[in-house]
């Protein structure tokens, strides 16, 4: 049987200031999701086609095709690789009611109760079918603020799953005067976490993380703050991680590139652990993942 292709799709990290640290917005989806069900995540889903239609391109004088392609460095056409960071801010709205962008010029913020209402409405009707994102930006004659967003990382779902993703990362700050809310659809709950806090309820049973999550918070774990989080997405030159699970003695594992184990495993096969050379993996532990990661 053949490996279904991954759907592309965009992921954001929404990152806030707090006392003593900083935190990221995590959505729990529900628990019939057909992605990551029950698990709490970073919003994101899918691209759609109209992601990649000058109508929403000319809403991002700030972030041409171009320069979203250099700043992918993939192959694909300029098109394609705007409608990642088009696809991000739509699917923030969607799931999270977050929206970036701006109105003349000026931060699009939520303070009043007549544009908060207004744009909920709005939300309301493109999760219904009613409308289009589209015609949201046009309507209201939004800027979307793709230059907020900041591409971090590339991970593609492992080759023997049912259904895959090849999912772009993106982190941003929380557009001031706005709060989340979860749809009531896709997600059912918001929660605010710093990275160390996520991992450490997800270590406790109290919250279920995906490897590549459980991977994101500890890497924006050792960065520190957001400042330092966007300056090394900025400084990054983005490689696409393709996790490879296997049984390793005989417990569940994610190997990724650079573990010693890696090149010569087989999804889905049982190793055993040599002992030697580098680990960079994610073992199930307690019935959580487990990141581990030793140096060169």
């Amino acid at each position: 049987m053949s490996s279904p292709s991954p759907l592309d799709s965009a992921t954001v990290i929404v990152m806030r200031e707090a006392a003593g640290a900083f935190e990221v917005l995590l959505v729990e989806r529900h628990a019939n999701s057909r992605a990551f069900a029950g698990a709490h995540v970073f919003p994101g889903g899918v691209v759609d086609p109209a992601d990649a239609t000058a109508r929403l391109h000319e809403a991002s004088p700030r972030l041409t095709p171009a320069a979203a392609a250099r700043r992918l460095g993939e192959e694909t056409t300029p098109a394609a690789a705007l409608a990642f960071w088009i696809a991000a801010i739509r699917e923030l709205f969607e799931e999270a009611g977050l929206l970036l962008a701006r109105i003349a010029g000026v931060p699009l913020t939520f303070d009043d109760t007549t544009t908060r209402a207004r744009f909920r409405e709005h939300r309301a009707a493109i999760l219904a079918g009613a409308t289009t994102f589209a015609d949201v930006v046009a309507t209201e004659q939004l800027e979307l603020a793709t230059d907020a967003l900041h591409y971090f990382s590339r991970w593609i779902t492992p080759v023997i799953a049912p259904r895959r993703y090849d999912a772009r990362f993106f982190v941003a700050g929380v557009p001031t005067g706005q709060e989340p809310l979860h749809d009531d659809r896709e997600t059912i709950s918001i929660a605010w976490r710093s990275p160390r806090a996520a991992l450490a309820s997800a270590r406790a049973g109290k919250m279920v993380l995906t490897p590549p999550t459980v991977r994101t918070l500890d890497d924006l774990d050792a960065l520190g703050t957001p400042a330092r989080v966007v300056t090394a997405a900025d400084a990054r030159r983005v490689t696409a991680i393709l996790p490879k699970p296997v049984q390793v003695d005989g417990c569940m594992a994610i190997l990724y590139p650079g573990d010693a184990e890696y090149d010569a495993a087989l999804p889905g096969t049982s190793l055993v652990d040599a002992g030697v050379g580098r680990r960079n993996r994610a073992i199930m532990q307690d019935g959580g993942w487990r990141s581990i990661r030793t140096p060169d």
